[in-house]
């Protein structure tokens, strides 16, 4: 199968191989292999930077300059390549929650269903530190697990689902998604509020997260946290050179010194100071 040349280095990037037939393990495959490489991150949002969500833009974004992105950039691309291969794959928004079942929330999160041989998946590569590394069947009320976590979608009635992941030995509601039928055009009025609207969470943030099978790799603002399978492990960030290098080492991002320093002050500073931690600037 001829591929454009952005969804061919995508699929490159990732070491995998097109497959001869549709198979469930090609996307178990590319599910784990992207979250694991490409950071989701509020990078280009705290920057000011205008966001194509155009596929050979965000190809090139997050493949080929390894910059990462958020659900828009990241979800977008996997769909696409799953719909060129010839997946039966649904463009689905949905609501985060974050537990607040009854928060009035918009669908500002771009997630994909994919169904075959008769049996749908959730396919998300977009979420960050608790979105799945592997497609969720959509088996209602029915345990899974992908990684390090435990995961279940509840069906809540008129074609609505809630995604739950397992906190602190209870189920946590990340986000509810639903059955309508959703296009490019949606997603661009959930993109622009994600990235240019003053109450929107990304604006106000700096996030980068990278999720392995055994190990997810989360910057907060001030905070490094590092989870395996035998805790938690958190760092406090106390200068840029701090953050330059976490951002390097950690999650292979390499940003110019003024940037950095831009980003500390405006995000790592307020909270040291608050926290009566000593700053170095």
């Amino acid at each position: 199968m001829l591929l454009s040349p952005s969804l061919q280095n995508y699929v490159s990037d990732l070491g995998l191989a097109v497959p001869e037939q549709l198979n469930i393990e090609f996307v178990m495959a590319l599910q784990e292999k992207h979250v694991a490489r490409y950071s989701f991150n509020s990078l280009a949002v705290v920057l000011g930077e205008d966001i194509s969500l155009d596929v050979e833009a965000i190809s090139e974004k997050i493949v080929t300059r390894g910059l990462g992105g958020y659900c828009f950039e990241h979800n977008k691309l996997t769909f696409e390549l799953l719909k060129a291969l010839g997946y039966d794959v649904q463009l689905k928004l949905a609501r985060v929650l974050n537990n607040n079942v009854e928060r009035e929330a918009g669908r500002t999160h771009r997630v994909t269903l994919l169904t075959l041989e008769g049996v749908s998946y959730l396919v998300d590569t977009g979420f960050g530190g608790n979105g799945p590394i592997a497609p969720l069947r959509l088996d209602i009320n029915t345990p899974q697990t992908a990684g390090l976590d435990r995961y279940r979608v509840l069906g809540r009635g008129n074609g609505e689902y809630d995604l739950q992941v397992v906190k602190a030995d209870d189920y946590f509601t990340l986000y509810r998604f639903d059955s309508a039928v959703y296009t490019d055009a949606d997603c661009a009025l959930g993109h622009f509020y994600s990235h240019k609207h003053p109450s929107a969470v990304f604006l106000k943030n700096l996030m980068v997260t990278l999720k392995k099978q055994d190990q997810t790799v989360a910057l907060v603002n001030a905070e490094l946290t590092i989870r395996g399978r035998h805790g938690k492990r958190k760092q406090l960030i106390e200068s840029p050179e701090s953050l330059g290098n976490i951002l390097s080492s950690e999650f292979d991002i390499t940003l110019e010194p003024a940037v950095i320093e831009h980003l500390f002050i405006r995000f790592v500073a307020p909270i040291l100071a608050e926290n009566k931690v000593g700053v170095t600037s």
